[in-house]
């Protein structure tokens, strides 16, 4: 497992492959990557709701002294859903401004937060600590993500658009 410092910075990067979509034409973001498929801007929206809702929900608890409340996976679904549809209602700018601020807004509380903290169990099916959540449900989400979006420019004759390192993700 990657400690707390390992992940945050892992988080971080998301920015950097924000910065690089602020390239592409808005018109290729908003395409579906495939058929029956989230367009980029729904992914990013997805990505960026998920952000916001955990900073809420979980981080700024932990902050509170309070128990981090993690939403059910059964109500996925719509969050998704709501989420995506953001997606499509927000132009290129207003959205990369938006999860790129999502993004560092929850990579600066969690910085702030002690080590003990990373060790913080979270309430509601399954139970795990803040450091397991953050590389199952951010860092490796994000990778998924990001490859299926770079595969998706690359395919459309845009550049690679890789994080900083070389790499995609951590």
């Amino acid at each position: 497992m990657r400690s707390p410092h390992e992940l945050v910075s892992c988080m971080q990067d998301f920015c950097a492959f924000l910065a690089v979509l602020g390239e592409i034409p808005p018109q290729v973001l908003v395409a579906p990557m495939a058929k029956g498929k989230w367009s980029v801007q729904e992914v990013v929206a997805h990505i960026m709701a998920y952000d916001e809702a955990f900073l809420q929900s979980a981080v700024l608890s932990i902050e509170d002294g309070r128990q981090p409340l993690v939403p059910d996976s059964a109500e996925n679904q719509s969050f998704n859903d709501r989420a995506a549809a953001l997606g499509r209602n927000l132009t290129k700018e207003q959205l990369l401004e938006r999860a790129t601020l999502a993004r560092r807004q929850l990579v600066d509380h969690l910085r702030r937060l002690p080590a003990e903290a990373f060790r913080t169990k979270e309430q509601g099916p399954p139970e795990s600590d803040l450091a397991e959540l953050l590389d199952k449900d951010f860092v490796s989400h994000d990778r998924i993500h990001v490859k299926q979006m770079q595969e998706y420019l690359k395919n459309r004759g845009y550049l690679s658009v890789a994080l900083p390192g070389g790499g995609t993700a951590h």
